[in-house]
């Protein structure tokens, strides 16, 4: 069945709507003076066997044995629609005609419900689908539409996760061409390659076809497979499963909740066997409520509830929990009520609902069928090797993007791999989330000498491993000698460059680790000798490639000192569970020296690749932070959130110690001429650009420091080049091209991505506009890209990665120190390299400040070796239950200083 577009539906079916036809206003009003029986209509699908009119009756049976509702008593007018539209649309219109209806319970399938809802959106019904999954039923935040089932998005997700717990390996997927079928199939593939799993294949088909053998002949010949999910609805689904079976194929089926019915046997019969479906009503659940539910159903009917009977149950029961919160039996106050319900308790589990009118918080089972019945799988016995069994008051839960590489604080490169390695080890100091500044944390205290190249740091004598053993200063030598080694491959040695030969150790040409500048003065001293006075030094320390490890695990374990069975660390928290691709779980790690001010006892951590997804979980309260330096917050949901009457008053925006930046190869005509440089630099409209590409969000940048890091220069300061057109057209000129003629061929290299290429795309189009230039833009994978500036056929300006690992504009500026360069450009200019040597040896703030101002207008004004576009911004979302947080755009997150206030 072909969906229609939601503009044609509303015309459409407004058509059908006869001119006397209630508006919500009107009919609310109407049934605020009402006094007589509650009127609900009730839409069953007769084409899927259920007992959905059973558990719908029940709970009206027993509402009205109690009194009814403020003494009026439910009548319900039931209909079948068939999982027919014109039939679903028929009823809809016969009951909106209806002035004393108030509410809808029905419509399994997702096709007919959602032009149903339409009807009664426009005609003030309270519509509670117990079976339509579609995500785009509540997709247009309708004033009256609710579901009491997850979305298919969720049954994907979970029934991937099931497929993983199975042991499954290569799937093949078969899917109904109907949008929710379709949706389910998608989520369950991307889930599952994240996990770990391939699809191997993928057919779909219509849910009229009878006949799949030339398809399953042809998968089975040119595929290995280890499973089957088929995302479809009953009869079809039960006729592919018996072909399946018929044509041999043997390994295990997982089909989706439309596949969750006793007629799944019917007509498949015996090839139903074993045959696994998810579903949200599990009987045997040790839940009084739902075990009371069961008991009282079989007493009454003389069979058990199945999935759909607690389904009709539940929806009557929480539409009636909503007319006694709201005092009477009035739509518009329905709906509200709905809209702000949490933790309402059924007989399908506790949940709530989200202003769109989605569930949230329903727990998904999995049943299989066996000999005619289903029977469910063994629920987990959940303990700590179940990385999704927590307790919510307990656990803090974080969405990732991508799984952590490792959680070795000296190689630890990667975002993610830096928060963990923060909750597990602690470093010499640590950074104050208000000022940057650093701060004590396994060192007390510390002190330089006058000269300024000799530091003293002082190791807290209370700090241990997990397993008792002190931390000493011997820890701290041995861990940056490793780290030091070529042999280590440590992504940050050049931190410890620093440090009294460390560079000559690291090219090899020193063998003897002994001259490395650190040595122990006893066993809770350390002292640092560098290569020159370097006032940021405290800052650098806080880093993971200076964070000790333990020198005897490593020793007895090697590489394989962080499994999880040998890892010991100093810090918050303990590594309890990590399930590759999966997610990680910490555990309050109680030998922390400060471990009565940690107050969340445990962190999960879940990998979520898409960003949609995350914001849906946590919109479903199922995460508890999305942005910061976790998940992003997809750019196109930004104004939403930002009107969004709740989720406005959680979100907030930080720095991120970022700049996204070009540069120039001074090398390559014509960008050897400084004019030129200067023109292309002053011809980028940054506003326009950080508009165009990131809708809005970011600063303007002309210098590279990112405020508030120390040095940084602000806005108005007359530091760098700003868009000034022409002034560009006249450097142009002065260049040698007026209004770009004789330019030569002219290449911007970027990484290749689908932003960054479109950055590239708006630089390009800004230079053609403003200095009538032509740009070749060259795309270049991420580990080639470095190897690419050097090729005899480089590119004149590239993009850099312009980030710091400590707030101090020497982590900018020092990207391109001439006289050691993480990007050779082929630059020289003395003064700027003497500024940056006299900014690290001075003490004097102001003086400092004044050193790297010069600096900034040097590379990104005078010589315009560097471009800079905009400062980095994070976006976050924080539930409010999450109390103390504050944003670290700088290593990892203080989780130990959050707190979760219980609900």
């Amino acid at each position: 069945m072909k969906a229609k577009t939601l503009p044609v539906m509303i015309f459409a079916l407004t058509m059908l709507l006869s001119c006397d036809t209630l508006t919500p206003e009107q009919r609310s009003q109407r049934a605020a003076e009402n006094k007589g029986d509650i009127l609900i209509g009730v839409v069953r699908t007769s084409s899927y066997a259920n007992f959905f009119l059973e558990g719908l009756g029940l709970a009206v049976e027993e509402i009205n044995q109690r009194g009814g509702l403020s003494g009026r008593k439910i009548k319900t007018l039931e209909y079948d629609d068939k999982n027919d539209i014109g039939t679903g649309e028929d009823i809809a219109s016969k009951l909106a005609d209806n002035k004393d209806l108030i509410a809808v319970v029905g419509h399994r399938s997702s096709d007919v419900a959602m032009p149903a809802s339409v009807i009664y959106e426009k005609t003030g019904i309270v519509f509670i689908s117990y079976g339509a999954n579609d995500p785009a039923l509540t997709r247009y935040r309708g004033s009256f539409t609710f579901r009491n089932i997850p979305s298919q998005e969720i049954f994907g997700y979970q029934t991937a996760e099931f497929a993983l717990r199975r042991g499954f390996k290569k799937t093949a997927v078969f899917y109904e061409r109907e949008a929710a079928q379709k949706s389910l199939a998608d989520v369950f593939k991307q889930r599952a390659a994240a996990l770990g799993i391939k699809i191997v294949a993928t057919r779909s088909y219509f849910n009229w076809e009878d006949n799949f053998r030339s398809v399953i002949a042809l998968m089975k010949k040119e595929y290995e497979f280890d499973s089957v999910l088929i995302a479809g609805t009953l009869p079809t689904a039960g006729v592919l499963v018996k072909q399946l079976r018929e044509m041999e194929v043997s390994v295990p089926i997982i089909g989706g909740d439309g596949m969750d019915s006793p007629d799944l046997w019917v007509i498949a019969g015996k090839a139903a066997d074993n045959i696994s479906v998810p579903t949200v009503f599990n009987p045997d659940y040790p839940d009084r409520l739902i075990r009371e539910f069961a008991a009282r159903f079989e007493a009454r009917y003389g069979f058990a509830p199945d999935t759909w009977a607690a389904q009709g149950y539940d929806a009557l029961s929480v539409l009636a929990h909503a007319m006694r919160k709201s005092g009477d039996a009035v739509p518009l106050l329905i709906s509200t009520n709905l809209k702000f319900l949490e933790k309402w308790n059924g007989v399908t589990g506790s949940y709530g609902f989200t202003q769109q009118g989605d569930i949230v918080d329903k727990e998904i089972f999995f049943k299989a069928m066996k000999n005619g019945e289903f029977v469910f799988l063994d629920y987990e016995r959940k303990d700590e090797s179940d990385l999704f069994n927590y307790i919510k008051d307990f656990t803090l839960r974080l969405p990732l993007k991508r799984d952590a590489v490792t959680v070795d604080p000296g190689l630890a490169e990667d975002a993610v791999s830096v928060d963990i390695t923060e909750q597990l080890f602690m470093g010499l100091t640590d950074f104050d989330p208000k000022t940057y500044q650093a701060v004590p944390e396994l060192a007390e205290e510390w002190k330089v000498n006058d000269e300024g190249d000799i530091y003293t740091f002082k190791l807290r004598k209370d700090a241990v491993w997990a397993d008792g053993s002190p931390v000493t200063s011997d820890d701290v030598v041995w861990t940056l000698q490793r780290n030091i080694s070529p042999d280590t491959k440590s992504p940050y040695s050049h931190l410890l460059y620093l440090l009294k030969n460390g560079e000559a150790i690291h090219q090899g040409n020193i063998s003897d680790m002994s001259q490395l500048g650190v040595y122990a003065a006893d066993d809770f001293t350390v002292v640092f000798r560098l290569e020159y006075p370097a006032a940021y030094f405290p800052m650098i320390v806080s880093t993971g490639v200076y964070r000790p490890v333990p020198k005897s695990l490593i020793a007895k374990y090697g590489e394989r000192w962080t499994d999880i069975e040998n890892i010991r660390g100093n810090g918050p928290y303990s590594l309890v569970l990590w399930e590759k691709g999966r997610g990680i779980f910490l555990k309050k790690n109680p030998k922390y020296y400060d471990e009565k001010k940690v107050l969340i006892p445990e962190i999960r951590y879940y990998v979520i690749s898409q960003s949609s997804l995350g914001l849906a979980m946590y919109e479903n309260d199922e995460l508890d932070i999305m942005g910061s330096s976790y998940l992003r917050i997809p750019t196109e949901d930004i104004p939403r959130i930002k009107k969004n009457p709740v989720l406005k008053n959680q979100y907030s925006e930080y720095p991120h110690f970022c700049t996204y930046a070009y540069a120039f190869d001074t090398r390559r005509p014509p960008a050897d001429n400084p004019l030129v440089r200067k023109a292309i630099s002053a011809a980028i409209d940054r506003q326009l650009l950080i508009a165009v590409v990131n809708g809005g969000h970011g600063e303007v940048a002309n210098t590279c420091t990112r405020p508030p890091a120390f040095g940084a220069v602000l806005p108005g300061e007359g530091a760098g080049i700003g868009f000034d057109p022409q002034k560009a057209r006249e450097w142009l000129a002065a260049a040698g091209y007026p209004d770009g003629k004789g330019f030569p061929e002219f290449t911007v290299m970027y990484s290749d991505s689908e932003f960054h290429k479109k950055v590239a795309d708006t630089i390009r189009t800004l230079l053609e506009h403003h200095l009538n230039i032509m740009v070749a833009l060259r795309p270049e994978k991420d580990e080639t890209y470095m190897d690419a500036l050097s090729q005899e056929k480089g590119p004149c300006m590239f993009r850099v990665k312009m980030c710091s690992d400590y707030p101090d504009a020497d982590g900018w500026l020092n990207l391109f120190n001439p006289s050691r360069p993480l990007y050779d450009v082929g630059w020289e200019n003395q003064e700027f390299a003497e500024i940056l040597d006299k900014a690290r040896k001075e003490s004097d703030k102001e003086k400092r400040i004044g050193f790297y101002k010069r600096a900034e207008q040097i590379l990104c004004g005078e010589d315009a070796v560097a471009v800079p576009l905009y400062f980095e911004i994070y976006h976050s979302l924080v539930k409010p239950r999450v109390k103390g947080w504050q944003h670290m755009p700088l290593g990892g997150q203080h989780i130990r200083s959050w707190q979760i206030e219980k609900e």
